[in-house]
């Protein structure tokens, strides 16, 4: 079992890392995105990436899914190289497709993804048409990234994305700086670095894609996808709808506000979605050995544990951090964006809940029960909407907060409750209760006065967390041996 979790661990830190070098564009650019532009301008940014994000569901319709489980399941090349052309060749003419009705509705979708589109001009029909163009090639890039996951190869994954990322922020300081192209320039620096990186994929494209396309297939490959498209709408309706819900009640400086508060979560994101890339080939590789359900049982619980652990470390540190002084820009946030910053612990509890629903998917791949997720992440959505309009009138942003947290609980133990009577995994729930007692109490004690007023004394409540897990019982007798040992290698049993 450890030696698969070993492996597991291995894929997830290098896809973890990829992930990084994905979402450091966002990181990076942060600071000189919150420099550059006004709240509202960046606020405007933001929604368009939020339509960007809904957009790309309807261009991939279950498809990645639908990859994913086809291709890793099935070991002849040449039946994968069909899979990998069938899908290949269908995704290229419907996200064509789908590009072309963009453009036509170009002057309609102003109004829906803008509150006030007249505020950004002429800005806002060709920066639509810009986001168009991305969709369609980030579509076609998603294939052969996917075929680097399935065949675990992690370091032509990174190498990619490592190129990526350093076109796309240099890019994007050069058009805004030096060419002064304004909002335009961050969705012109994109549109470059994708297509930049779809060049790069080719060899992997042409390696896979034949001039071939197995009809009989389909059928199977839309009955798994298409149950997966509406959930994965409804997914982005939970990560996002609250940033055009806040537009409607509050506007878009509070859009913009929140939305910096809200992207420094991207530090557990970059965890959970590392842990998601290798997750996916990772279980469905090793799901007809014995014990692969009591090994998905003890992944949970160290996941729950790396990720616990990460929150504490970074709840603790956020504020310092991101007031850090820097040459050139001043302040790492501008102080404009500094109200942001009290979403940031809850939206890290949200990406762990989101983490956790994540563990708990693995029934519904092996079993084939996609028509579950739909319900699943529909009443989350539905949560999610209703719980928005009803609080954020009164609480403001932090209710956007909380009710994204809530919403990925409400998924993560839906899928728990509707999977479990067709693939039950006995998870270890006792530990993962010690866990999160632990937890609060080390966070607890985090606003006790010396230590609220001494940022730099709570680290020390990361040895208290830890100390309180070894009292509390949460350590296996194996897992303290296997400490023992690694610490002291020479040391005689």
């Amino acid at each position: 079992m450890f030696a698969q979790i070993r492996r597991l661990l291995k894929h997830s830190a290098v896809y973890g890392i990829g992930h990084v070098l994905t979402r450091v564009v966002s990181f990076l650019l942060l600071p000189y995105l919150t420099h550059a532009f006004t709240p509202d301008q960046y606020g405007a940014i933001t929604l368009l990436y939020t339509f960007i994000a809904i957009a790309l569901v309807f261009y991939i319709y279950g498809f990645d899914v639908t990859f994913l489980r086809f291709y890793i399941m099935e070991e002849d090349d040449d039946r994968r190289k069909a899979i990998f052309s069938t899908i290949f060749w269908t995704s290229l003419v419907t996200s064509g497709l789908v590009t072309l009705i963009i453009i036509l509705s170009a002057g309609w979708l102003e109004g829906i993804i803008f509150a006030n589109p007249e505020a950004l001009g002429s800005k806002a029909r060709y920066l639509i048409l810009i986001s168009a163009a991305i969709l369609f090639v980030e579509t076609l890039g998603l294939y052969p990234y996917l075929y680097l996951r399935s065949v675990e190869k992690s370091l032509p994954f990174i190498g990619l994305k490592t190129f990526g990322a350093a076109i796309h922020i240099t890019l994007t300081i050069l058009l805004i700086s030096v060419f002064e192209r304004g909002i335009e320039g961050v969705f012109e620096a994109n549109l470059v670095a994708s297509t930049l990186q779809l060049a790069a994929l080719l060899p992997a494209i042409v390696r896979n894609l034949r001039v071939r396309y197995v009809f009989v297939q389909m059928k199977e490959y839309l009955k798994f996808g298409l149950p997966a498209m509406p959930s994965q709408v409804f997914v982005m309706v939970i990560e996002l709808a609250n940033r055009k819900i806040l537009e409607i009640i509050m506007g878009l400086t509070v859009v913009g506000i929140f939305s910096a508060g809200y992207k420094l979560g991207l530090f557990m994101s970059v965890v959970v979605m590392g842990f998601r890339f290798a997750w996916h080939p990772f279980f469905l590789g090793i799901a007809n050995q014995p014990e692969a359900k009591e090994t998905f049982a003890r992944i949970f619980t160290y996941f729950m544990l790396v990720t616990g652990t990460i929150f504490l470390v970074l709840v603790y540190t956020i504020e310092p951090i991101m007031t850090l002084p820097l040459p050139f820009i001043g302040v790492m946030i501008d102080p404009g964006y500094w109200g942001g910053l009290k979403v940031f612990p809850v939206i890290l509890l949200a990406h762990i809940c989101n983490g956790a629903y994540a563990n708990f998917i693995v029934g519904v791949y092996l079993k084939k029960k996609t028509i579950f997720m739909p319900v699943v992440t529909g009443i989350a959505a539905l949560v999610n909407v209703a719980g928005n309009f009803i609080f954020i009138p009164i609480y403001g942003m932090m209710a956007a907060a909380w009710v994204t947290l809530v919403s990925y609980f409400v998924l993560a133990a839906l899928l728990y409750v509707f999977i479990r009577p067709h693939y039950r995994v006995d998870y270890e729930w006792k530990r993962i209760g010690i866990l999160i007692v632990a937890g609060a109490i080390a966070y607890a004690l985090s606003f006790i006065p010396i230590f609220a007023s001494h940022w730099y004394l709570k680290p020390v409540l990361i040895v208290v967390f830890f100390v309180l897990l070894w009292l509390f019982g949460f350590f296996l007798p194996e897992e303290i041996a296997g400490v023992r040992r690694r610490l002291f290698p020479n040391k005689e049993p």
